[in-house]
């Protein structure tokens, strides 16, 4: 197994790994779209437009907060924590909920320590979770259409996408959400 392998085994059974995060292996791919990692947040300045993508470990959103959805991200160096306004709630409300992997852009607002993103944009980018578990010497040769075995239609089964979305779901989690 490679080391994303492992990582993605290790989520599926304990919610966490000790050997790498997942993000820290799409991190090329995220600095290339310019999405800056949690922990560059302390070097931004009050006011700046920032763009970070993280695991969501939280969303959370209280009835005394008037609609405001408050969500904690996660990559390899740390935690972000995002303010999504209700407007913004709505217009963005599948890829936040259904998000593993959430990418926003928005407002970098800092009050001493505490660093928020006041979020305008929202982006799923849970689709590159799934090259973890591609293998890179995956065979790509024409696979029989049915097994001998098989009593069903091989047409009838769900395709390569939503089993890998189904096992992403699986691994990664929901995450702690509000109900």
């Amino acid at each position: 197994m490679t080391l994303s392998e492992h990582v993605v085994h290790d989520y599926a059974t304990t919610s966490l790994s000790l050997k790498a995060h997942p993000v820290s292996f799409i991190r090329e791919q995220l600095e290339q779209l310019h999405i800056r990692s949690a922990s560059s947040l302390d070097n931004a300045k009050n006011g700046d437009l920032v763009k970070v993508a993280g695991l969501i470990l939280v969303r959370q959103r209280p009835g005394t907060a008037s609609g405001i959805c408050f969500i904690t991200i996660e990559d390899e160096t740390g935690t972000a924590n995002l303010v999504v306004f209700k407007k913004l709630f709505d217009q963005y409300r599948k890829e936040i909920i259904q998000s593993r992997l959430l990418m926003v852009e928005g407002q970098l607002q800092r009050e001493g320590e505490v660093i928020h993103v006041i979020v305008k944009r929202c982006y799923n980018f849970s689709r590159l979770l799934q090259q973890l578990t591609r293998s890179k010497n995956e065979d790509l040769s024409l696979k029989p259409l049915s097994r001998s075995d098989e009593t069903t239609s091989p047409f009838l089964s769900k395709n390569k996408t939503q089993e890998s979305e189904m096992v992403q779901g699986n691994i990664f989690g929901d995450g702690r959400n509000f109900r």
